[in-house]
């Protein structure tokens, strides 16, 4: 979601140099190696190393969590695209180095303490491994299809103020759109598709349900599938399951439909059939 900001390339560099540095000690004979280890320079060495690897672990966090955000304001659909398991990586990492490092200096010579180091690189490297592959691309929807650049002057006309007195009649302009045309049952509904529909920009849409409904994008539109569901619930005579009530309604799993009902009604959907079926 934070495609569209400049790449900083710039914190690449200290690697390259570290690389650098790495192969000509590698390439060093093993005498001069141990002199290296003990040295003064190489302990300043290590230790800027691993500060800058946590600075960098920290900045991580906060831009996944600011990704996170804009997920929740664009989507509807947020598994695989909150990025969750990055954050999950990120502090598992810092735990992991921060109980490793004492051992390492207390303990330089313990084996275990080197064998807990391994573990935590082979888990790391399988963790990126894994979790990359079934990684759900996502880029900014601010840009796709040229909309932002190509259609926001198009529209500039037709969008309202988001702070002004008419924010509330935007939120009613979106709220019976989505009403009347129950756009919230497609599982893959983004707030770009809506913005195209009522031709507003997303940023105006984003703004009127944050500031009016105090929600982000994808509770607003849960609410919306929930309130189907109920109504699928209570009929009792409908053909379909509760987990093909979910998927009738926009849901696009069982564990995502079970867990956005109980946020709702603070029950599950099987649970609130069986009291409303007796």
């Amino acid at each position: 979601m934070l495609a569209d900001q400049k790449i900083p390339y710039w914190v690449l560099y200290p690697g390259v140099i570290a690389f650098v540095i790495n192969i000509v000690i590698f390439a060093q004979p093993y005498e001069t190696k141990l002199a290296i280890d003990q040295s003064l320079w190489f302990k300043a060495y290590l230790i800027t190393g691993i500060v800058y690897s946590f600075c960098i672990g920290i900045w991580n966090l906060v831009l996944v969590n600011k990704h996170q955000v804009l997920v929740r304001d664009h989507f509807s659909r947020t598994q695989l695209r909150e990025l969750k398991w990055v954050r999950h990586f990120l502090i598992f990492s810092f735990v992991a180095y921060l109980i490793y490092f004492p051992f390492y200096y207390l303990l330089p010579e313990n084996i275990y303490s080197k064998i807990f180091v391994l573990m935590i690189d082979y888990v790391t490297m399988y963790w990126i491994f894994f979790f990359g592959l079934i990684q759900r691309n996502v880029l900014s929807i601010l840009s796709e299809n040229g909309y932002y650049s190509i259609q926001k002057k198009e529209v500039k006309q037709k969008t309202l103020k988001p702070h002004d007195e008419n924010l509330a009649a935007l939120f009613n302009k979106i709220d019976e759109h989505m009403k009347s045309s129950e756009s919230y049952v497609q599982s893959e509904l983004t707030i770009v598709d809506v913005a195209k529909d009522l031709q507003i920009h997303t940023k105006q849409i984003s703004t009127a349900i944050n500031k009016i409904q105090h929600q982000n994008f994808n509770s607003y539109i849960n609410q919306f599938r929930i309130e189907k569901a109920i109504n699928l619930l209570r009929e009792g005579d409908s053909t379909l399951s509760i987990e093909g009530i979910g998927y009738e309604v926009g849901f696009h799993s069982k564990s995502a439909f079970y867990a956005a009902f109980k946020k709702v009604t603070g029950t599950t959907p099987t649970k609130f059939k069986e009291k409303n079926a007796a």
